[in-house]
């Protein structure tokens, strides 16, 4: 039996905020990996985060297409490929963000960066959010501006917010980065960087056949690994992210029960 890769998003995928869901997607994970299959996560989110996420949930993975694809790395957390945008830019793109923005700029180095969170907003999810990113991000945004930087990104008020300043980002920049939305933000990556390529990276890395490589998601920046794998969506997806899917699923776990029923 040839060996089989599952991609998944994690937020709004595989992690909804609903404790029954997340049970599911860990125990079918869980079954998929001991039936010989490499299960990966492929995410807007840095290895700072999902580390947090590992800790908190006991999310189980083989590899992490993070940033979008432009860091990768196996499960040891030893990394398998990184790309990044010179600090010279990413100061301009800094300035730019903060003159657009209200809240939440990230400059992420991969596994540590800056989070710099507006501490005006109220509400215990605000409050959860700051005390989450002062266990994860020790830098400031000058220091992490310093350092290598693999991803920026912010959070908009709203979609259209995001959209007006990808496209804004793109007319000025768009020789030099690619700028992906998710739910309400923005992130920034290398030019040529997406999830897909992420994803590349891993099948050549492992040596697995690229047919057999599935992925499922919800948002716009999930678009590319759909479109190039044989690629699935979550019924909360966005509607144009399920006009490419091959098939809308209620979960990943749904996903997985279908292809372990069908080769088992």
């Amino acid at each position: 039996m040839e060996i089989k890769l599952l991609a998944s998003d994690y937020d709004g995928t595989f992690h909804r905020y609903d404790d029954e869901d997340m049970k599911n997607n860990l125990t079918a994970v869980k079954s998929w990996r001991k039936n010989g299959n490499l299960f990966v996560f492929s995410t807007g989110r840095d290895m700072g985060n999902i580390m947090f996420e590992k800790n908190k949930n006991r999310i189980q993975y083989d590899y992490v297409v993070a940033l979008n694809g432009a860091l990768v790395v196996d499960k040891d957390n030893n990394i398998i490929f990184k790309k990044t945008i010179p600090n010279e830019l990413a100061e301009k793109l800094v300035i730019l963000m903060k003159s657009r923005v209200g809240d939440e700029i990230m400059v992420q180095g991969g596994f540590d960066g800056c989070n710099q969170t507006n501490r005006k907003l109220v509400g215990a999810k605000a409050e959860e959010r700051r005390e989450r990113n002062k266990k994860i991000y020790k830098q400031s945004i000058e220091e992490a501006l310093k350092n290598e930087i693999v991803s920026l990104g912010c959070l908009n008020e709203n979609f259209e917010g995001a959209k007006s300043l990808q496209k804004e980002i793109i007319e000025k920049y768009g020789n030099e980065v690619d700028v992906f939305i998710n739910l309400n933000y923005i992130n920034i990556v290398p030019k040529g960087i997406s999830k897909a390529t992420g994803l590349d990276v891993v099948a050549r890395h492992v040596g697995i056949n690229f047919g057999n490589i599935y992925a499922i998601g919800d948002d716009l920046n999930d678009i590319p690994m759909i479109e190039k794998y044989r690629g699935y969506a979550v019924y909360n997806a966005k509607d144009e992210v399920k006009e490419k899917a091959l098939k809308i699923y209620a979960s990943v776990s749904n996903l997985i029960e279908d292809y372990l029923r069908d080769a088992y």
